[in-house]
């Protein structure tokens, strides 16, 4: 299992790991300190105990030792035997014979002098001097063992580490708790901005639990978000203006003010593609020149807001007449123009030419007037009649003349063979 660094743990983790490493170190601490004092203040003590069980020993073993009387000296020295830390004991002369030995284990006396104290970390021997009439008349000494003192340690030990174990598995729990109410917030406020940075919805707000760091993070958050809030509502109102205002572009670059349809501009653009798709895919277009007759007598005789209104009618009837797939355009003054792709033949652009015509035939009402106006139509077929877009409008130009020339309110099919200039 990969190991992850404490560095990239979760924050609550860390707090908890922390929090019961600190806890750890300062239990350990304090037992060994415990356990430290115990030893050194339990040593004092029975140093100073062993001191004076040699002093009462020496007391009431003077006279023996005075008269060297070594038996009654020994049953003075086997009064100890009830103290079970005591494992040897003696009487001394002064010239450092001994006059009687009391053992409860074999023990050398070395050489330690009368009032001398030996304290090691396995055993203490303490040397008393035995006056009597305020004469030295030879010492005692007392051995004593620190076995049943570190047994009592050991039990102390024992006993305090597994308090430490129970103290430890209730820090760890309460730590758990500690550092997931600390680290909520936080934690909160990484799933709030994770949260705000996939829907990109800057109306959340982040719950604030206190006056602390986490409690003043969290409002400096809810004052950053509606800072962006508000600057979104500004940045997607600047984009709704700037849409507007590039469909208004749009509206004026490629459709026709009056009548509502797309401009020159349009046709021309569209007409080459309609030409490129057509010979890329070995397929036909058609183009259509569309001249209203008679039209600038409306204009000169009713003015030219009701020729405008007789244009828009015309491109009413031209949508209606026309497939939503065709393209028809105004591309100035009273002449239109349609593009038929996905195609057509000879018979399919007279069939739609005629449709024209017949449409454009039927008298307009206009402020309670009726008012009639025909329309001669050209057609060139794309790559039949030429097979880029200059050609193709010079002859559905010609074949519009023609038709205009024969009698207006009528179609024509540009003809090469015929139709070689304008009439």
């Amino acid at each position: 299992m990969h190991r992850v660094p404490f560095k990239d743990r979760p924050l609550r983790d860390k707090l908890t790991q922390t929090g019961f490493l600190l806890t750890s170190a300062a239990i350990v601490l304090l037992l060994i300190t415990l356990l430290a004092y115990q030893l050194v203040m339990q040593r004092r003590a029975l140093a100073e105990e062993m001191s004076a069980h040699a002093m009462v020993v020496g007391s009431n073993g003077a006279a023996a030792i005075m008269f060297g009387d070594a038996g009654e000296a020994y049953e003075t020295l086997a009064s100890l035997k009830h103290i079970p830390d005591i494992t040897w004991a003696a009487f001394v002369l002064p010239n450092g014979q001994e006059l009687a030995v009391y053992q409860r284990e074999p023990m050398e006396l070395g050489e330690n002098h009368a009032g001398a104290e030996d304290i090691g970390w396995r055993s203490l021997l303490v040397r008393r001097p035995v006056v009597l009439h305020g004469q030295l008349i030879g010492s005692v000494a007392v051995h004593a063992s620190l076995a049943s003192l570190y047994h009592g340690l050991a039990l102390q030990a024992l006993f305090g580490g597994f308090a430490a174990i129970v103290a430890l598995s209730l820090s760890l729990v309460f730590s758990r708790r500690i550092a997931f109410g600390i680290a909520r917030p936080l934690l909160n406020l990484v799933h709030l901005t994770e949260q705000v940075r996939s829907e990109q919805d800057f109306s959340l707000r982040a719950t604030v639990y206190g006056n602390d760091e986490t409690g003043r993070l969290a409002r400096s958050f809810n004052d950053m978000m509606v800072q962006l809030e508000r600057h979104d509502v500004r940045i997607s109102a600047e984009l709704q203006q700037r849409r507007l205002a590039e469909r208004q572009l749009n509206e004026l670059a490629y459709h026709d003010p009056v009548t509502g349809l797309y401009n020159r501009h349009y046709f021309k653009e569209k007409l080459e593609s309609a030409v490129a798709v057509a010979l890329r895919y070995a397929t036909s277009c058609a183009v259509m020149f569309i001249d209203l007759d008679d039209f600038k007598i409306v204009n000169d005789t009713l003015g030219h807001e009701t020729g405008d209104q007789l244009l828009v009618l015309v491109a009413e009837r031209l949508r209606d007449t026309l497939r939503s797939d065709d393209v028809v355009c105004r591309i100035g003054g009273d002449e239109f123009a349609v593009i038929l792709e996905n195609g057509p033949g000879a018979t399919q652009a007279k069939r739609v030419a005629a449709n024209i015509v017949a449409a454009l035939s039927s008298p307009f009402s206009i402020d309670g007037r009726q008012i009639g106006v025909g329309a001669s139509l050209g057609i060139s077929l794309c790559p039949e009649h030429a097979s880029d877009t200059a050609s193709l409008l010079r002859n559905a130009d010609i074949a519009m003349y023609r038709a205009k020339g024969s009698g207006k309110n009528n179609y024509h099919l540009y003809e090469p063979e015929t139709d070689n200039a304008h009439p």
